[in-house]
């Protein structure tokens, strides 16, 4: 197996995550914990998650994909450095080698199963009693404040639809709507994904890693191989006091609030701000009213490696 090395970071962990998850935002980790895509080392939330190496590096693990798994904070330091055999989450696990990896195994008895990640479970609506616990799930929220996220995106002189295409399967979780406007020297196509589902501050994490992410392929790749001439990206968090407010007033959402000038750049509102990373970030920022700050944040290995995709090597 090639190996492959790197620095444990949140980039890192997001690519694992993707790797491991998919496009999923709460899953379970192998010891049955949830855990959230946006939570990730932030031991202030109930669903924070960090990544392990399988094999402790003080056996000689390596920081390599085949050693690494994603996991709940409490649950990588139940584990720490235990080998071959810790306890996580009131469980006992054996860690076992296989060919030239190591995996984890929950030991039951003298039964041994080996992990993988568990998915949240799926409504079956032909199970009436599925059914009827989701729908009383849904009732219990239905007066609860509610919060919405919306990404609006200016691109200039779009030579390539698939542009358009990549951003669309980018936000495949989120409600999609396009406009656009032209002149005799440029055209302007307008993007928004809405995601009307966003209970907790991990969920506007989880948008702003999207943002940053769109905004470093836009900035290192499209932007320099000349797919967009110009582009900004405007992530702004909403509260409402319930779902009809909040359908009737996200139908307001619009590009009015942007200046005529693109800046290349991601822009966030204060909502976004107070909700996330950002804050710690630039804790200088002061917003006023329907006021969007600069936040111009991009990851820095991917941007390494679309410079190089971009000069061809």
């Amino acid at each position: 197996m090639k190996e492959k090395f790197m620095d444990l970071n949140r980039e890192t962990a997001m690519r694992l995550w993707n790797k491991s998850f998919g496009n999923e935002t709460k899953v379970k980790d192998f010891a049955g914990r949830i855990i959230a895509k946006g939570a990730y080392d932030d031991r202030n939330s109930e669903f924070g998650w960090n990544v392990d190496h399988i094999l402790p590096r003080s056996r000689g693990g390596k920081t390599a994909d085949y050693n690494l798994v994603c996991c709940h904070i409490l649950t990588n330091d139940e584990k720490a450095d235990r080998f071959p055999v810790f306890r996580a989450n009131d469980k006992k696990f054996e860690i076992i080698k296989v060919e030239n990896h190591y995996e984890i195994e929950l030991v039951d008895g003298d039964v041994k199963e080996r992990q993988k990640p568990i998915k949240p479970n799926i409504v079956n609506f032909m199970d009436s009693a599925s059914g009827v616990r989701f729908f009383k799930q849904l009732k219990g929220i239905q007066n609860k404040s509610r919060f919405v996220g919306s990404v609006l995106i200016r691109l200039k002189n779009v030579t390539n639809t698939a542009v358009i295409d990549f951003i669309e399967r980018f936000f495949n979780e989120e409600n999609i709507s396009y406009s656009m406007s032209s002149n005799y020297r440029q055209s302007e196509t307008r993007i928004i994904a809405t995601n009307y589902n966003m209970p907790y501050q991990d969920d506007v994490s989880n948008l702003l890693d999207k943002c940053i992410l769109l905004n470093t392929y836009l900035k290192f790749y499209f932007y320099p191989l000349g797919y967009v001439s110009k582009y900004d990206i405007c992530y702004q968090a909403m509260n409402f006091d319930d779902k009809q407010d909040m359908y009737l007033e996200a139908q307001e959402i619009n590009f009015d609030d942007f200046n005529e000038r693109l800046d290349n750049a991601l822009f966030i509102n204060e909502l976004v701000y107070i909700n996330t990373e950002a804050q710690k970030r630039e804790p200088n920022f002061v917003f006023k009213n329907y006021e969007y700050r600069e936040y111009d944040y991009t990851f820095t290995n991917l941007a390494k490696n679309l410079e190089k995709e971009v000069n061809g090597n």
